[in-house]
């Protein structure tokens, strides 16, 4: 099972996500995007206004 935890650029944690659609409905991206950023790595920064880390655990 996978879930996401976000994170602020001063590593305070802002969201849980349990699975990728609500990942997708948190960050406004498609799921689509999401799965390809995920592919090789288990971590990225998106920037909504804010930057934000996330990061995924199995």
């Amino acid at each position: 099972m996978e879930y996401f935890v976000i994170y602020d650029i001063d590593d305070n944690v802002v969201a849980l996500c349990d699975n990728l659609c609500e990942l997708s409905l948190f960050v406004n991206r498609p799921i689509r995007e999401l799965r390809y950023r995920f592919k090789n790595k288990n971590t990225f920064q998106i920037q909504i206004p804010k930057v934000l880390n996330i990061y995924k655990f199995s």
